[in-house]
């Protein structure tokens, strides 16, 4: 995964450029961060990068007045071996005012590779720069289909045969050929054996120690994981059997029913970093949530737990399989959320699309009677059954 740095007090010429990466399918492909000033740049700079695209004339904190000399000077403390900026791989310069660059030219053409006439009237400097980011991702592309060191692992839902595993692979191969893949597969669970506690349990258990001995085996990858709805559950009692050593890079849970109470320390702990991607428009686990035993909609308001750099709900519109569905224009789920996170980065964009609303209001008071009112009606609903048996078959 590509590290992008954009350094331009341009907000419009900022976001054309993100808006040209994006419609190039080139996104998906790289951590893009950008900032407004010099001093700015220098904090992002003491990380490596891969490229950096730096405006000419730059104010030196944010808001400043911009010359090229702050632009200079960021270049001279690049070059200089004493001070801790790592210099990137490559440096692509913007400027619209070319007749200032001739006071400072060669110390900017000493370090940049490209100097580009950044003006917003004009559509070749994108063009070009399009081009040679172009490059530079094919470049990567390349490099990383050399070794397979990494591990997907995909544990599917109930009611399912994991379609969207295989659809995730492909995907995964377009861009990366150093993952080997593992698919859970367990067969078509039916929707009365999930609503059971004590046979759900049985079944994540049994799946789950599979899934421990397959981490347990292959740490010597770099192992991401990504489980969807009952995966989750799977999921979360696979990582209570692992040995204590073993150690998982990503994992990513979506449309998960578990309670958006459940302790899930056990499975930050063991990740470097935990995804927990949630519909906001999931209905079917509203059923999880009203009318399951012992499960919840964690997959639609998110665990109840801080956010940390090991940890994040992200909130996206959209129901149960949002994230397998197809694109007509623009990346899918897949290409647009999760490859950057998945192919060699643990970089993560927070996203929230909830709203707030009076039956926003209305809703989360309902679902706090709901929770006190739960265990009488699973025992009403457990002697509705019983009795319903009893006239049916004596």
């Amino acid at each position: 995964m590509l590290k992008i740095l954009l350094v331009d007090d341009s907000a419009p010429r900022g976001e054309l450029i993100k808006q040209k990466f994006r419609e190039h399918g080139l996104l998906p492909h790289m951590v893009f961060t950008t900032c407004i000033s010099a001093d700015a740049a220098r904090v992002e700079l003491l990380e490596a990068c891969d490229l950096l695209i730096l405006d000419v004339l730059l104010p030196k904190k944010d808001h400043g007045t911009p010359q090229a000399l702050h632009s200079m000077n960021l270049l001279k403390d690049l070059a200089d071996t004493y001070k801790p900026f790592i210099r990137p791989k490559m440096i692509i310069g913007l400027t619209a005012d070319f007749e200032g660059l001739q006071t400072h030219q060669r110390t900017f053409l000493d370090a940049a590779s490209v100097v580009l006439d950044g003006n917003l009237n004009s559509q070749d400097w994108i063009d070009s720069l399009i081009r040679q980011v172009t490059t530079i991702v094919e470049a990567s592309q390349k490099i990383e289909k050399l070794a397979t060191d990494q591990m997907l692992i995909s544990v599917h839902g109930i009611r399912t045969y994991g379609s969207w595993q295989r659809s995730l692979i492909e995907n995964i191969k377009k861009y990366s050929r150093s993952f080997d893949f593992v698919e859970i597969k367990y067969g078509y669970l039916d929707l009365f054996y999930f609503y059971v506690p004590w046979s759900r349990k049985k079944k994540a258990v049994e799946i789950g120690r599979r899934l421990a001995r397959i981490i347990d085996q292959n740490q010597d990858k770099r192992i991401v994981v990504v489980a969807h709805s009952f995966g989750s559950v799977v999921l979360c009692e696979a990582l209570k059997f692992i040995e204590s050593s073993s150690r998982v890079g990503v994992v990513i849970m979506c449309g998960s029913p578990l309670s958006e109470k459940t302790n899930i320390d056990h499975v930050v702990g063991a990740a470097d970093l935990t995804v927990n991607e949630c519909g906001v428009n999931d209905n079917v686990l509203l059923f999880s949530k009203l009318a399951v035993p012992g499960l919840g909609y964690a997959g639609r308001v998110g665990f109840y737990r801080e956010n940390t750099s090991r940890f994040l709900n992200r909130y996206h519109l959209g129901g149960h399989s949002l994230y397998f569905e197809e694109c007509q224009d623009g990346p899918t789920f897949v290409e647009g959320q999760w490859l950057p996170i998945l192919i060699g980065g643990k970089c993560v964009d927070p996203v929230d699309s909830r709203s707030v609303s009076l039956v926003q209001d209305v809703s989360v008071l309902f679902m706090r009677c709901v929770d006190k009112v739960k265990n009488f009606k699973y025992l009403l609903l457990a002697g509705v059954a019983v009795s319903f048996g009893y006239y049916l078959f004596k």
